[in-house]
């Protein structure tokens, strides 16, 4: 039998209910095939009435621990009877205590969602406090950030810190090595967001590996092995260069950029 995509394992639902945007089953499918048949450790924050953990484990048959986390006071009744694998923390996700036992259950995850609250500030402290509990080529998503241009939610579409203008901040991060001057990550992305400077020195941001945006959606994927996805050697092959003979001699050679210190641009503000 042929695996289920996420699609069908969300139209397959029949218990409790689930909320998804129709062009997010395909993007998760895409994002997630890598994971299918493995022992996936997933959180989930923002649950509602809990159907998604079901379509989650329906999709990950082979799933270790998959975890949903919600602020209402209900989730706290939720059961999944036959499925001693799926877990409910109900609290802030953000709250140091709840942060707590949810790494008491699982220290790190392959997969993290947020489909918590929608406000930037909250989407903003989800990412810095949970991507160091990502797993090296794990895969943090974010949902319905459509709501990122609401003013009710934090955002708008000229807001530098909305969560769109973070996270767009954080395509920057991979090609660090190109920024031709010295300024860590953690430097960078205080600058920009001197509101989340204290959580920001605090966060692990080495390891991101590509940042992807869709429709209300951003898809973030942490390196498999190196801290930091370098560009790597130039890679020559073939033997005739009549316009430009010189790149030849290009093979093997690394990126160096030019020294940007004293650029006006190398400067927040």
């Amino acid at each position: 039998m042929m695996p289920l995509s996420f699609r069908e394992a969300f139209e397959a639902q029949a218990d409790r209910v689930t909320d998804k945007w129709d062009s997010y089953l395909d993007i998760y499918d895409k994002a997630f095939v890598a994971y299918r048949d493995r022992e996936v450790s997933l959180l989930e924050i923002g649950i509602q009435n809990g159907g998604s953990l079901e379509v989650h484990a329906r999709y990950f048959p082979n799933h270790k621990l998959i975890i949903g986390c919600d602020i209402h006071p209900r989730c706290g009744a939720l059961s999944f009877p036959g499925n001693d694998k799926i877990k409910v923390v109900v609290g802030d996700a953000n709250a140091a205590e709840t942060r707590a036992t949810i790494t008491a259950l699982s220290a790190d995850f392959d997969i993290i969602i947020d489909d918590g609250s929608h406000k930037s500030n909250d989407i903003i402290l989800s990412f810095l406090y949970f991507f160091p509990k990502l797993k090296p080529g794990g895969i943090f998503v974010i949902e319905d950030l459509h709501a990122s241009y609401w003013q009710a939610y934090d955002g708008g579409l000229f807001h530098s810190s909305s969560a769109m203008g973070f996270l767009k901040d954080l395509v920057d991060l991979p090609n660090l090595e190109h920024w031709g001057f010295a300024m860590t990550p953690q430097e960078y992305l205080a600058a920009r967001h001197p509101k989340y400077a204290p959580v920001i020195s605090a966060c692990d941001l080495s390891g991101i590996y590509s940042v992807q945006f869709f429709n209300s959606v951003c898809v973030i994927e942490k390196h498999l092995t190196d801290p930091v996805a370098s560009l790597g050697q130039r890679r020559i092959r073939g033997t005739r260069a009549e316009v430009w003979p010189g790149a030849l001699q290009m093979d093997g050679t690394g990126s160096i950029p030019p020294d940007q210190s004293n650029s006006r641009w190398s400067r927040p503000g």
